[in-house]
């Protein structure tokens, strides 16, 4: 295997973190003077288990993230699993000089773990939860419960307990509020109670009728889209690896790597990562998202099903935006 052709070099890495950033607008006036400018870094769905390069994508994130010195970091999910050969990895996102935050995603319980040792091999405290920096309020919801009638597969809903404790917690705060996940509350059938969950982040309001949560974000579907659904708007942050194309084959990857990372021939490939930075402004009332571009590492998904007609493709490309959608 040629592994010099998975290294991110530091030169693409740095021109492509830095294209421009649209915003959106705060619901709330800023909390006071316990309000300033902060950014967090995102990454989501690196997938450290199935791809060969992931601890290279996730070091040029964390180094970049030190140099600016952000205020925070975040993953959201499909990181790892809790097997002690992953502990270097965790170790590169561990040398973060700063806050650090996880999410809970579906394939990192994969093998037989429980979410319980994932959280202690990861340092997690709560599976759900909710912090103040800055002078605002985010809140990290798990939608790996199982629903009633589950039956297999990967479980993809949020329990009445959480579901309890989100309403209390919207309650309690009277900052501006983000909202980070794994799984989408956008997509169609993707977490089973979505509109139950998306009515009490719509409820949420001030006592003037403001709403409280500013947006909502999350991995898992590994494309490059947001759509604002009553005022709120809700933004996949792109996988760091590659899109996920599961029934047609990707036959542009090399044969001999293709054996060890069977993922890389039922997907298309990023060259580089991509990651982003929310940034949040309490002077202009915004918050904004970085945009990034990579490449396809071989075929494109056009190229791989050129008549294959399924929605989330038109949203398959190497780039997080820097934001299509202004909220009023």
């Amino acid at each position: 295997m040629n592994v010099r052709c998975f290294m991110v070099t530091r030169r693409k890495l740095l021109k492509n973190s830095v294209l421009a950033a649209s915003a959106f607008a705060l619901p709330l006036e800023a909390a006071g003077a316990g309000a300033k400018k902060i950014r967090i870094g995102l990454i989501t769905d690196i997938h450290k288990d199935l791809v060969p390069d992931a601890d290279e994508r996730l070091r040029s994130f964390i180094d970049l993230m030190n140099k600016e010195s952000v205020d925070a970091i975040m993953q959201l999910g499909d990181f790892c699993t809790p097997k002690p050969a992953n502990q270097g990895f965790l170790d590169i996102f561990n040398g973060f000089r700063g806050p650090r935050y996880h999410v809970l995603g579906n394939h990192d319980t994969d093998g037989g773990f429980r979410r319980e040792q994932t959280m202690a091999f990861w340092g997690m405290k709560q599976r759900y939860d909710s912090f103040d920096l800055g002078g605002y309020h985010f809140i990290v919801l798990d939608a790996n419960d199982r629903p009633k009638d589950w039956k297999g597969g990967y479980p993809r809903s949020i329990a009445a307990d959480q579901l309890e404790w989100l309403h209390k917690d919207l309650e309690n705060t009277r900052l501006n509020t983000f909202v980070f996940l794994h799984q989408s509350l956008e997509r169609p059938d993707c977490i089973t109670n979505q509109e139950e969950v998306r009515t009490i982040l719509e409820a949420a309001k001030t006592q003037d009728g403001k709403r409280k949560v500013a947006g909502c974000f999350n991995g898992h579907w590994h494309i490059d889209h947001s759509r604002v659904i009553n005022g709120i708007p809700y933004t996949h942050i792109n996988s760091a690896s590659y899109y996920y194309m599961g029934g047609v084959r990707n036959d542009s990857v090399d044969p001999e790597l293709a054996k060890k990372f069977p993922i890389l021939t039922m997907s298309a490939n990023y060259d580089g990562p991509l990651y982003t930075v929310l940034e949040i402004d309490p002077a202009g009332g915004t918050f904004t998202i970085r945009g990034m571009e990579s490449k396809w590492r071989g075929k494109s998904p056009q190229e791989i099903a050129p008549d294959r007609k399924k929605e989330e493709d038109a949203w398959a490309r190497p780039t997080i935006s820097a934001g299509q959608w202004t909220v009023s």
